[in-house]
Order: structure tokens, then sequence, then C-alpha cells
């Protein structure tokens, strides 16, 4: 994947309108926005306006991710050297 800040200062505290992150998949396909603000997130699939995106409030997404509704990191296998 790749993700690409569509605008950067150095430290940002968000407002209302947040910060838009560009999604795109390894061959550059766009996917969508995801867009974070101070109460939300909000995930705009393709060409979707901000308005007519999937919002989720800030703390109810929060507390999907820690009760387990995402699937948790894998490490990467560790590489055994040759003998």
């Amino acid at each position: 994947m790749k993700v690409k800040v569509k605008e950067l200062a150095a430290e940002i505290e968000l407002k209302n309108t947040g910060v838009e992150l560009e999604i795109r998949d390894n061959d550059d396909k766009f996917l969508g926005d995801l867009i974070i603000t101070k109460t939300s997130v909000i995930w705009c699939e393709g060409k979707t306006k901000r308005e007519n995106g999937v919002k989720k409030n800030l703390k109810d997404f929060i507390a999907d991710m820690n009760n387990g509704a995402a699937v948790p990191a894998k490490k990467a296998a560790a590489k055994k050297a040759a003998k």
C-alpha cells in the first residue's frame, strides 16, 4: 500500500477539517481517501466525496481497534542462517 499525506505542516493539531490521506495499492491504483478529524475517521472509497464517505466516531474506532476488531499485525518470520 502507498499512503500519501495530501497536506503537511510541521506539527499539526487537527481541527474540524482534519488531515486527508491518499491511499493507493502497490500498483499505484487509487483506492480512496482516509480523513482523520479530531472527532471522527472517514473512509471515502474511490472518488467518493467526504460528505458521502463512511464515517466512524473516533472514540468508537479506537474502541474497535482495542477490542480486536482488527486483525493483529503479524511479525515477519525469522530467517534462518544457511548451514
